[in-house]
């Protein structure tokens, strides 16, 4: 399943199921206050009816008034109600009779006394501004039209016929006794009852809502999943032409979150790629060049011979040893760097002094410096030769390497008379070495490539003293091996100066 679609799904899974819970949550609660409310109003009008029906007995001690007058029950239980007028008896000669009435008076419809005379005394109470109508709730569910009343003998007077057809009953006592039962059924259980309509409506319009809300997350989840999806298509597009081998595309980062992140790992890969590929083809370029010279100068020095030019004396076969000593050098040189870069280059790194290192390949080297006149200035190095604290965890025959590669360049490349200061020194954390030559120097612009492979600096510091340009590069690798960093720039001597640094040993104290 595409990206775009798991982004989708998860969107509006994600939104129905709140949609949904929500929807839930609702009706579960409207339901609940609803008929908490209907109850309770039922309940209330159960209460006013029974003290009604009490005073409607108190007058004749039984329920024969509502026995002969239903009226007087209706009136009870739905005082709001709506009732037509009695009909007015026609004349025998088709002609409607109306009783003779005082001018003024309105024609009303016919209450029992009973309520007669409680209406007059609730308007001779009332105060003469007239007030708004108040809707009574149980008008509005009709709890009338579910009230029956029973003897005291549980025989109906009016509504059901048996009392137990009733979810509700209710016993009506006056002194002490039970005159009668009152019998409800519920507005819940009721079909078509005007609560259960409005619930029925209530949740019509909720599921409209979800409907609706429902849509909407079906758009913004697809909105959404596109938005999202377009950095990623991005990544794609840049990885496939990276695999295509177009090093130099770059993804333009649109956003701020991991993505973009993410983008800019994929452009430092392929800047790691496009320079890795230009190094490659520098590599081949070089390593051919390298080789070409002493083969092409001991091809012409054969042909000479074969053709009866030079003469194959000492002089002339010593050449032949010198170049193709070179080229031994010279490939010597390169399966040293193939071998680190392929992590075949061992190390076998133990705990060691490397100023006591330093003076052994210095002491090797008294001969050469001695020929060319070189004044060496090594005194801070023997003040570290005892210290303790200046322990390396490295490859002894490594850092012997690395120091005999640097020596050889001061003493190939600096005129002689010449000048060479080797200074020492560390903190709690390094050791830093530096050796420092005379003249001539290397401009700023070439010491930052001094460590390239197959680089050599114009002028005086070049193939005529017989360097293969990988020296510096090898010495590079052992240093980074160790953990250290190696630098060149100007020497107060006015040569070149070498400085590099190694982490020193951490003891457990």
């Amino acid at each position: 399943m595409k990206l775009l679609y798991k982004f989708f799904f998860a969107f509006f899974i994600t939104n129905l199921t709140l949609v949904g819970l929500l929807l839930v949550l609702i009706a579960v609660n409207l339901s609940a206050g609803f008929n908490d409310f209907v109850t309770a109003v039922e309940n209330k009008h159960l209460a006013e009816t029974e003290q009604q029906l009490i005073s409607v007995y108190q007058q004749s001690n039984s329920w024969q008034p509502i026995v002969n007058n239903v009226q007087i029950w209706r009136d009870i239980v739905d005082p709001q109600a709506k009732r037509r007028p009695p009909p007015v008896e026609p004349r025998r000669n088709g002609r409607y009779s109306q009783d003779p009435k005082p001018r003024g008076e309105r024609t009303r419809p016919v209450q029992s006394e009973y309520l007669q005379a409680k209406g007059s005394r609730a308007r001779e109470n009332q105060p003469a501004k007239h007030s708004p109508k108040k809707v009574n709730s149980s008008n509005f569910l009709q709890t009338g039209k579910r009230l029956s009343l029973y003897d005291h003998h549980k025989k109906v007077i009016v509504g059901k016929r048996y009392l137990h057809d009733n979810q509700v009953t209710q016993s009506i006592e006056f002194e002490g006794q039970v005159i009668g039962w009152l019998g409800l059924q519920p507005s819940q259980l009721a079909k078509n009852s005007p609560a259960s309509e409005f619930l029925t409506q209530q949740y019509e319009s909720y599921y409209l809502m979800a409907a609706a809300t429902v849509l909407l997350a079906f758009i913004m989840a697809f909105v959404f999943s596109r938005h999202l999806m377009a950095p990623i298509k991005q990544l794609i597009s840049g990885t496939n032409k990276l695999i295509q081998g177009n090093y130099q595309s770059r993804i333009k980062n649109t956003t701020r979150d991991e993505l973009a992140i993410l983008s800019d790992h994929v452009n430092v890969l392929a800047e790691t790629l496009e320079k890795n590929q230009k190094n490659r083809f520098q590599w081949m370029s070089d390593t051919s060049h390298e080789l070409r010279t002493p083969l092409t100068i001991l091809r012409a020095q054969l042909i000479a011979i074969q053709d009866g030019i030079f003469v194959a004396d000492e002089k002339r076969v010593q050449l032949f040893v010198d170049e193709i000593d070179n080229l031994s050098h010279i490939v010597d040189d390169l399966y040293q760097l193939s071998s680190s870069d392929a992590g075949g280059l061992t190390y076998q790194k133990i705990e060691l002094n490397p100023i006591e290192l330093l003076m052994q390949v210095i002491d090797s080297f008294a001969v050469k410096f001695k020929q060319q006149s070189f004044i060496v200035d090594v005194h801070t190095l023997k003040e570290l030769l005892g210290d303790n604290n200046c322990q390396l965890l490295a490859d002894k025959d490594r850092l012997r390497q690395l120091f005999a590669n640097l020596l050889e360049n001061s003493c190939r490349y600096t005129q002689a008379p010449g000048k060479l200061t080797i200074f020492a020194s560390h903190d709690k954390h390094f050791i830093t070495i530096m050796i420092q030559d005379s003249a001539p120097g290397v401009v700023r612009a070439a010491q930052e490539k001094l460590f390239d492979r197959f680089y050599r600096v114009e002028q005086s510091r070049n193939r005529n003293h017989g360097g293969s340009g990988l020296g510096l590069a090898l010495c590079k690798q052992i240093v980074e091996a160790h953990q250290g960093t190696i630098s060149a720039f100007d020497s107060h001597l006015g040569g070149l100066s070498i400085k590099m640094m190694f982490p020193l040993l951490k003891k457990l104290s």
